[in-house]
């Protein structure tokens, strides 16, 4: 039997047919003109039906002028200027077998009601609440502000129909106007819309058959709800599984999405790496088991078909989105079908280039895939043969060099890559020994195995000179060898002291020694963090597992400032509360002495001493260029990653990628 057959099936969703199982559920792009999608949109999802997707949604479509501020560049679908654009995609799409459907959608409160300037207003919602997230209160609609909104709808569905777009979803999910009408946290009103389940869904009955009437019916129409929010007072699964029968039972619908969370709930929507696995399954099948047949489509977090094809045989969903798999990998479809499940890139849900980027009003793009929202440039069909092989060599084994590998190889060069470690991955392969970072793990092994599958000749072990890399007589040279964490205690927030006076009296230890010699922490841990990402706070987790007493301090407002728009402080905080990890903002270490750590909040000077055995500074990187120099004045030399200044991983691989294509 082919191998996860049941995803290859095709499904009816009302007169259309989808040649599979697999979806690319909406998501912001962030790539709008003017609030409209671009052709810039068009190639993005070009690209996901082209890698074999058997249904595409839009980002979000809103459906009426009130709903402008999520983000800057957010998209509308209710004027008519952007027919032409659902044509262009309506035609890119269909080129590769593929259906798409416009997100329909209305934000209420999750807005900023002054971020245009043309366009203050008071926002809609149900009852006059503010938003828990974005802090802007909302006014109660009349009926006439729920038929200008139900009017929206049918507008914007009309403007995807005439743009040959295959169906639309009704978006009543994740804190979203629709989905404040049904939650009877959000839903105080006392008229036909609040009260009773049948009562807070009129609204998006009214707005899917005003759809329906104005599209006809052989206009697919779904549906996509928080089956719970997570919130105290609001949907719960008991309430979820009523309004998914009821929303059924109106025979408006030719497919239910099922989704979780709000606004303020949103890492149930998109999980992060803390919290792997499908976690919405069993409110799929939950739903499944009410809704008389509809079909269902389950999401977040399914980042393997063999889980994906698991729920189908599973009867547990009909549909399932892998949307943030094919952010990662667009082609994971067609690889698989064409025997090259090997050469999937696997998603490991960090939610940097993602989630983290979108919540910031930036552009998407994907943290392993810096093709992501640069398809033009380096989609598929972008990628050109060396006219000449040369012999490359890479000096750096970890993301960047891997990646300038890979790419320099499959142009047809000939590859030698040098590591000083004894294995591939550099600082990130420290990262995945981190408690519930694991997955990072993965992203190395598929990249291990690109290098493989390309004949890239791999030495490790290697501390290359300069010497030992003229003698393998390369044409170019490409410099990835990173960087080194300093101990001196050293902080931009304090540079006019050259690091933390005393630091003798004490054990010091980078976070790479913490990593790989916690024997050498002691049993009291202080960990100072100067950057607010997920290290500091893996560390003292990972610390507080073996048993030591830790504590994180910082000079920033909170701690983990750069990880709250990955997802993971909600669920980070709560288990370092839960293994004693005392959290300590908006102090610096004053000094050490022979008595501890003197930690000195930053507002008032006032300080206390803090016995410690040892002190990992997560501060500073300083770029690794001991032979730089010397390699330049040997050779032609390309640097990338960290070597040229200490970042992220999305930039050692966005760099790794476009030196390999150049050289």
């Amino acid at each position: 039997m082919e191998k996860y057959a049941s995803l290859w099936q095709p499904l009816k969703i009302g007169s259309i047919t989808l040649k599979n199982r697999v979806v690319v559920t909406a998501h912001a792009l962030q790539y709008a003109e003017n609030n409209l999608m671009t052709q810039q949109s068009v190639d993005y999802y070009e690209e996901r039906a082209k890698g074999g997707a058997g249904l595409i949604l839009t980002e979000a479509q809103a459906v009426h002028s009130s709903s402008r501020g999520l983000a800057l560049r957010t998209t509308q679908g209710w004027p008519s200027e952007v027919v032409p654009v659902y044509r262009r995609l309506a035609d890119a799409v269909h080129r590769h077998g593929a259906k798409v459907f416009a997100d329909l959608s209305h934000f209420g409160v999750e807005d900023y009601n002054t971020m245009h300037l043309d366009n203050w207003r008071a926002l809609w919602s149900p009852s006059g609440l503010p938003s828990a997230t974005y802090g802007e209160i909302g006014r109660a609609m009349t009926h006439e502000d729920i038929r200008e909104l139900v009017a929206g709808f049918a507008r914007s569905a009309a403007n995807a129909q005439e743009g040959g777009l295959d169906g639309a979803e009704v978006h009543a999910a994740h804190g979203y106007l629709l989905c404040s009408f049904l939650s009877p946290l959000t839903n105080l009103r006392t008229d036909e819309y609040g009260g009773s389940t049948e009562n807070r869904c009129r609204v998006v009955l009214e707005c899917a058959r005003a759809v329906r009437e104005q599209c006809g019916p052989d206009f697919p129409i779904g549906v996509r709800i928080s089956m719970v929010e997570g919130v105290p007072g609001g949907i719960d699964e008991e309430e979820g599984e009523r309004i998914a029968k009821h929303l059924a039972d109106s025979g408006l619908f030719d497919y239910m999405s099922v989704s979780a969370g709000n606004a303020s709930t949103f890492d149930q929507v998109v999980s992060p790496m803390s919290l792997p696995g499908a976690r919405l399954v069993d409110l799929a099948a939950r739903a499944k088991k009410v809704v008389n047949g509809l079909p269902i489509l389950t999401a977040n977090g399914i980042t393997d078909l063999s889980i994906a094809a698991e729920i189908i045989d599973a009867g547990q969903a009909d549909l399932v989105a892998m949307t943030r798999a094919h952010i990662a990998d667009p082609h994971l479809v067609s690889k698989a079908l064409s025997g090259r499940e090997g050469e999937i890139r696997h998603c490991v849900s960090a939610n940097q280039g993602c989630i983290n980027r979108m919540a910031k009003g930036w552009s998407l793009t994907c943290t392993q895939n810096p093709a992501a929202g640069r398809e033009a440039l380096l989609g598929s069909g972008t990628f050109a043969k060396a006219e000449a092989s040369r012999r490359i060599v890479v000096v750096g084994g970890g993301p960047a060099g891997m990646r300038a590998a890979e790419m320099a190889a499959e142009r047809g060069h000939d590859v030698v890559l040098l590591e000083r470690d004894d294995q591939l991955g550099g600082q990130i392969r420290y990262a995945a020994r981190l408690a519930t970072r694991g997955r990072w793990a993965v992203m190395i092994r598929d990249m291990e195995r690109a290098l493989e599958r390309y004949g890239v000749d791999v030495r490790t072990g290697v501390a290359a000179t300069v010497e030992e890399v003229r003698a393998l007589k390369p044409d170019h040279v490409i410099l990835a060898t990173g960087s080194r964490w300093r101990t001196d205690g050293f902080s931009a927030k304090l540079a006019a002291r050259p690091g933390i006076p005393g630091l003798s009296h004490v054990q010091v230890l980078d976070p790479l020694d913490a990593i790989t010699s916690p024997e050498r922490c002691g049993d009291r841990v202080l960990v100072v963090d100067d950057i607010g990402d997920y290290t500091a706070l893996g560390i003292a987790e990972t610390l507080a597992d073996l048993g030591k007493s830790v504590e994180v301090v910082s000079a920033s407002l909170f701690l983990g400032e750069n990880i709250l728009l990955t997802l993971d402080v909600g669920h980070l905080y709560p288990r370092l509360h839960a293994k004693g990890v005392r959290l300590t903002p908006q102090h610096i270490v004053g000094e050490v002495n022979a008595d501890g750590a003197v930690l000195t909040r930053v507002w008032d000077g006032e300080s206390r001493v803090l016995p410690v055995d040892s002190i990992v500074t997560v501060m500073l990187r300083d770029p690794e260029t001991t032979h730089t120099a010397a390699f330049k004045a040997a050779f032609p030399v390309t640097e990338v990653g960290d070597c040229l200044a200490p970042r992220r991983v999305d930039e050692a691989i966005y760099e790794g990628e476009m030196a390999g294509r150049s050289v």
